[in-house]
């Protein structure tokens, strides 16, 4: 996946008021690591597969 792709998918995410701490927990991946992924791509595909899981059965 590209980098723009994660920039949209994380923007949901915060847009669904998701903390920080549930994405680095369910993506098992830092919140500056997802940064230096957004910056410089390719993203591996587990992370964006966790962030679509996020975004489509999120946290009470």
């Amino acid at each position: 996946m590209s980098s723009e792709q994660l920039i949209q998918l994380v923007k949901q995410v915060e847009e669904k008021g998701i903390a920080w701490e549930t994405i680095e927990e369910k993506t098992k991946t830092s919140h500056q690591v997802l940064d230096l992924y957004a910056n410089s791509g390719p993203v591996p595909v587990t992370i964006t597969n966790n962030l679509k899981k996020l975004l489509e059965d999120p946290p009470e």
